[in-house]
C-alpha cells in the first residue's frame, strides 16, 4: 500500500460523504466490495482496490477511528492503530454471509507486513483484556498489573487428554485424519466434500481414559498475573497487544496474543479530542469585555495562566499550546482550549443596575 502522504481519502474510496451515516458508509462498501472482490472480479488491480476499500471500511466503520482520521487524517490513524489493530476487530468472511472463504489471509501484506502465521503453524485464539483508566492515569501512562485466567497444556497428561499410562487412539471415523470425505459422481465429475469428523472433533485422536484433572480437553485454566505497560496518551479504541499472552494452539501452533482493551473514563472537568483538551471557563461581563489574566488548572493540577483579551465573546475557543494530552510514542503533547462562558448576572445589587443601565444609555446613544 502507499504511504500515509499518498492515500487517498477515506470518504472518496468508499464514495461517501463526510457526513455520511453508519449504515450509509457499510452499504457503499458493501457494494464495492461484491464488485472488487478477487474471487468476483479476476481483473489487475481488483484486488489492490479491494485492500483499499477494506482499510477504508475499516476505519471509517468504527467511531473512534473516524473521529481521529477525520481530525488528524492518515498520519494520526497509523500513529495510533497497528495493521493489526485496524482489521482485527473486523470479520470479513462474517460481513459476506459466509459467501467468501476465509479473507484474513489477503490482507497479510495490507500494510506491508503479514498479519498472520503461515499455513501449518496456526496460532491460538486472542484474548481480550478491557482495563478502566482516569484521564490522568491515560495522560501518565505506567505499569499496570493484571490477572487473566488461560487455557494451557494440562502437565500430568502433557496435553493428549489421555490418563496416565494410556494413549488417545487414532479416530475409526476418520483413519486420524481428522476429516471425512463424502464422494459424490455426477455426470462423470468426481466430487470431493471434506468435512470435520463428529466423533474426534477434527483432532484425528479419541481418548478412551480421559485424564482425571482436565477431563480429557487437555488443558487446565490457569491464573496468571502479567505486567502491562500502559503508553502515556492511550485513548478509548487503542489496543496493547500482549504477544504469545492468549490461548494455547491445540496443534501445537504458537499461543495467540493477548489484547488489551483501554477504556477511558469521562472527566469531570476537560474533555478530550484525539490529543487536545477542552474546558469550560467562566468569566463575568467585565472581564469579557475589558479582559484580564486568569488561572486555570490543567491535567494534573497544573497551575496555568490564560489572558483573556478584551472583547473576547462567549464561546471563544483559547488555546494553551503543549498543555493537552501526551501523543502515543512521545512525540510531545496536544493543546488545551479554554472555552469562554461568558456568565451573565442574575442578582444585581441596585448600583450594578444602575451601572449597566448607564451602559446600555452610552450603547444606545453611540448606536444612533
Amino acid at each position: 500500500m502507499p504511504g500515509a502522504d499518498t492515500k487517498r481519502d477515506y470518504y472518496e474510496v468508499l464514495g461517501v460523504d463526510r457526513a455520511a451515516t453508519r449504515d450509509q458508509i457499510k452499504h457503499a462498501y458493501r457494494q464495492l466490495a461484491l464488485q472488487y472482490h478477487p474471487d468476483k472480479n479476476r481483473d489487475f488491480g481488483a484486488a489492490t482496490k479491494f485492500r483499499e476499500l477494506a482499510e477504508a471500511y475499516a476505519v471509517l466503520s468504527d467511531d473512534t477511528k473516524r473521529k481521529e482520521y477525520d481530525t488528524t487524517g492518515h498520519a494520526g490513524v497509523s500513529e495510533r492503530w497497528s495493521a493489526d489493530d485496524l482489521m482485527r476487530d473486523f470479520q470479513f468472511g462474517d460481513f459476506f454471509g459466509g459467501r467468501f472463504g476465509d479473507l484474513s489471509g489477503m490482507f497479510g501484506d495490507l500494510f506491508g507486513r503479514r498479519t498472520r502465521p503461515g499455513a501449518g503453524a496456526a496460532r491460538g485464539v486472542d484474548l481480550r483484556y478491557d482495563v478502566e483508566l482516569t484521564l490522568e492515569e491515560a495522560a501518565r501512562g505506567g505499569e499496570r498489573e493484571i490477572h487473566v485466567t488461560r487455557s494451557e497444556k494440562c502437565r500430568p497428561c502433557g496435553g493428549s487428554g489421555a490418563k496416565a499410562g494410556t494413549k488417545p487412539l487414532a479416530c475409526p471415523d476418520c483413519g486420524g485424519t481428522g476429516q471425512k470425505q463424502d464422494v459424490k459422481t455426477k455426470k462423470d465429475m468426481r466430487l470431493v466434500t471434506l468435512t470435520t469428523c463428529v466423533r474426534c472433533q477434527g483432532r484425528g485422536q479419541i481418548v478412551e481414559s480421559p485424564c482425571p484433572l482436565c477431563q480429557g480437553s487437555g488443558y487446565q485454566f490457569i491464573p496468571h498475573a502479567l505486567k502491562v505497560k500502559i503508553p502515556p496518551g492511550v485513548d478509548d479504541g487503542m489496543m496493547i497487544r500482549l504477544s504469545g499472552q492468549g490461548e494455547a494452539n491445540a496443534n501445537g501452533g504458537p499461543p495467540g496474543d493477548l489484547l488489551i482493551r483501554p477504556h477511558v473514563r469521562r472527566h469531570p472537568t476537560f474533555e478530550r479530542h484525539g490529543d487536545d483538551l477542552y474546558m469550560v471557563q467562566s468569566v463575568t461581563f467585565p472581564d469579557a469585555a475589558l479582559g484580564r489574566k486568569l488561572r486555570v488548572t490543567g491535567l494534573g493540577g497544573e497551575t496555568l495562566q490564560v489572558m483573556i483579551p478584551a472583547g473576547t465573546q462567549s464561546g471563544t475557543a483559547l488555546r494553551l499550546n503543549g498543555k493537552g494530552m501526551p501523543k502515543v510514542g512521545g512525540k510531545g503533547k496536544g493543546d488545551l482550549f479554554v472555552v469562554v462562558e461568558v456568565r451573565t448576572p442574575t442578582d444585581l445589587s441596585e448600583r450594578e443596575r444602575a451601572l449597566l443601565q448607564e451602559l446600555a444609555k452610552l450603547q444606545q446613544s453611540r448606536s444612533l
